[in-house]
């Protein structure tokens, strides 16, 4: 008993030792989780109220939601918006052909008449938070409803609205709300916020500086990858959101990111605004195995061997390049991530320090005296036992069967079949249409040759290591290969040309027995019958205990730690620091633009380098943006407490001033988002002085750079 109650103490201790560093803090709570005082001695130079405050200026107002994942932050008072490369890279994927092809030769506006409008991008402020937990509760209680439906979009999107039509804000042009939960839906916040969908690239760089290092070089410092792009947003006459039109004008910000121009060093203070996506750092240890082993694994599995696979067609066809260079970037990402997520789980023993952390808490528990907490962890193990196989053959499936381009939009079939059995001219010709407009920017920009030829890679993984039942069309090697067969040689969907001829005459029973339409119908079938159910009782089942467990864990530490990421506004801090990641192995906190001569390489594509850059790097000539030795500075590392969603997210120093742009994380430390690490978890960002060298010397963009408070 006495070795429980001692290793209780060592954690809180623990966790207090690192309290300036871990964390992604949510503002709103800064006086009652005691954060001012952990920033100041940290090293902030300027008041904590000019982080944020919903009644006065501050740098709130200057950073906010890029696209739908991303975070970006206003620069200047004319709305010009810095954010990563990768952040826009859908976006500018879109807008390129190969006769302009924005993604792999950049694109440098000269003027503000030569920005691009870009289709479908927004840009989102946060103008307020509210504590609506009591509203939450009680609404819920009344209904009856669960945990797990007290967090669904379905039961938080009507109390939103009608907690908005009592808001001073109802009125606002573009404003959206949304209720969000924390400390695993223990407490709910109401964010405010407001949309403008008028948003123009400036700047983009090319491919091989903006991705320098492509996938080789993901997740992994150094760096040199100057991974950044230039935005601005416009609004109308009376600086409203507005949808694009040529008469809207440049948003006048009232406050915005000053820039630094004097440099970092090591052990300067560093803190970083933005939204990351997701963490979950309150899991037992079962429940890690289960993220690992169910989840992660099967992405691993089939994704490295997708990933090589579009790599070499890529590197084969300039055409196949550009269509597969979005694809290509997001499966790199998720599956390095969970690739490393897994290694930095076992190397650093999470499974362990959470068999630790749960003893404490049986001891806590024990002294609380709650019934709830009693045997919560008992009850989480049995959970996460149940259903292990069943949700890594539901991920294996969706990266296996479920990567087919070639795929049906059931929806648009439906109403297409409904449409033909009424007979009535207008709905058929609707439903064309609409059918029409959904395979021409879906199917109609895949090669189906290309997609049969994935599908023969990643199908044997799904017979090697799939755990349950199979579908009829997956019962063995040789099925599979008829069914593919069949599929890709005889269905209208395979080719432009067949599914044209289909629209022109078409007909009831040719689409109904279409073999692509049967076997999506199949395909979806099956995964209602084998995984549906079993999922939406395990995702009750786990929200109702995870919120007993993370309530209870929540009072152990006192509510001293942050919630989790769920893609709201936070700030982290910390310092410039090297990396020690293992014996023997020391990596400096920054790189210059000669590690990328180093990696230049003729034939590796992910380091091929820029002709112009290189003529400038010999030259030598970076102007303002040179360090003092004349090296042109490129990335740096910082401890802080980052992941998915950050990317984009403005790093300041002391004064808040921007000196760069974080962009990504190390691969020794990707265990972070279910346990923070402080020996090994960096942000790798990309330094603001290579920016602006990029955006004013290579580019020529230098307009932009007088509307910038540029501080030297």
């Amino acid at each position: 008993m006495k070795k429980i109650v001692i290793l209780l103490c060592a954690l809180l201790s623990s966790v207090a030792a690192l309290h300036a560093d871990e964390g992604m803090w949510l503002l709103k709570l800064m006086k009652q989780q005691h954060l001012e005082d952990s920033l100041l001695k940290a090293g902030l130079k300027i008041p904590a109220s000019e982080l944020y405050n919903e009644h006065g200026s501050s740098l709130r107002e200057c950073i906010g939601i890029f696209g739908n994942g991303c975070t970006g932050e206003v620069v200047s008072p004319e709305g010009l918006v810095l954010t990563n490369n990768h952040c826009g890279f859908s976006y500018v994927h879109a807008m390129s052909t190969m006769d302009k092809n924005y993604l792999k030769d950049g694109y440098f506006a000269k003027s503000r008449a030569e920005e691009l409008p870009t289709p479908n991008l927004t840009f989102t402020f946060v103008l307020r938070i509210v504590d609506v937990t009591a509203d939450v509760e009680t609404v819920a209680k009344a209904k009856g409803v669960d945990a797990y439906t007290m967090q669904s979009q379905s039961f938080l999107e009507p109390l939103a609205a009608d907690l908005l039509k009592k808001s001073d804000l109802r009125k606002k042009k573009g404003l959206r709300v949304r209720i969000v939960p924390y400390f695993g839906a223990n407490q709910f916040y109401m964010f405010y916020e407001q949309v403008y969908s008028d948003v123009r690239l400036v700047v983009n760089p090319p491919l091989n500086i903006g991705q320098f290092g492509g996938n080789t070089d993901n997740w992994v410092w150094p760096r040199q990858t100057c991974d950044f792009a230039m935005f601005r947003i416009y609004a109308d006459k009376d600086g409203e959101p507005a949808a694009y039109n040529a008469k809207n004008v440049p948003l006048k910000c009232d406050r915005y990111l000053p820039i630094s121009l004097k440099g970092v060093d090591k052990g300067d203070y560093t803190m970083i605004m933005g939204f990351p996506g997701s963490t979950s750092r309150y899991l037992t240890a079962s429940e890690v195995k289960l993220r690992t082993q169910s989840q992660n694994e099967p992405y691993v599995l089939a994704g490295n061997a997708q990933l090589e696979f579009l790599k070499k067609k890529m590197d084969a066809n300039d055409s196949l390049n550009l269509m597969l260079q979005d694809d290509y970037m997001s499966l790199g990402n998720v599956v390095k991530n969970f690739g490393g997520m897994n290694e930095a789980v076992e190397k650093i023993n999470l499974v362990g320090e959470k068999e630790a952390e749960q003893a404490a808490f049986r001891q806590f528990a024990t002294q609380k005296g709650d019934a709830a907490y009693a045997n919560i962890i008992e009850r989480i193990d049995s959970l996460c036992a149940a259903n292990a196989d069943m949700l890594f053959d539901y991920y294996l499936l969706n990266q296996t069967a479920g990567q087919q381009r070639l795929y049906v939009k059931s929806s648009a079939v439906d109403a297409m079949l409904k449409a033909l059995q009424g007979g009535k001219a207008k709905d058929v010709e609707a439903a064309q249409t609409d059918l029409k407009r959904w395979y021409d920017r879906g199917v109609g920009a895949f090669n189906v040759d290309l997609d049969r030829e994935k599908m023969a890679l990643l199908l044997p993984y799904w017979f090697k290591y799939h755990k349950g039942a199979s579908p009829d069309f997956l019962k063995s090697a040789a099925a599979a290969q008829a069914h593919y067969d069949t599929m890709y040689s005889t269905s209208l969907f395979r080719s432009a040309e067949t599914f044209d001829a289909f629209l022109a005459n078409p007909t009831y029973d040719e689409l109904a027995n279409d073999p692509m339409v049967k076997h999506w119908a199949a395909y979806n079938q099956f995964v209602q019958q084998n995984y549906a159910a079993q999922m939406s009782v395990y995702r009750q089942k786990r929200s109702e205990l995870d919120r007993i467990y993370v309530r209870g864990l929540c009072e152990m530490y006192d509510w001293a730690k942050a919630p989790d990421a769920n893609f709201t506004l936070r700030m982290t801090y910390g310092h410039v620091c090297d990396l020690k990641p293992r014996d023997g192995v020391l990596y400096d906190w920054r790189t210059t633009l000669t590690g990328m001569f180093e990696k230049e390489s003729t034939t590796q594509t992910d380091y091929f380098v820029h002709p112009r850059l290189k003529a400038m790097y010999l030259a030598g000539d970076y102007g303002p943006y040179a360090r003092e030795d004349g090296q042109l500075p490129t990335c740096f590392l910082s401890n802080n407490d980052i992941t998915g969603g950050n990317s984009g997210s403005a790093v300041l120093n002391a004064h808040g001033e921007l000196i760069g742009l974080a962009f990504d994380g190390n691969i020794e430390s990707l265990s972070s988002d279910l346990k923070f690490n402080p020996q090994l978890q960096r942000c790798i960002n990309v330094d603001i002085r290579y920016v602006l060298f990029i955006v004013d010397r290579f580019g020529g963009s230098s307009y932009v750079l007088d509307e910038m408070d540029i501080r030297r």
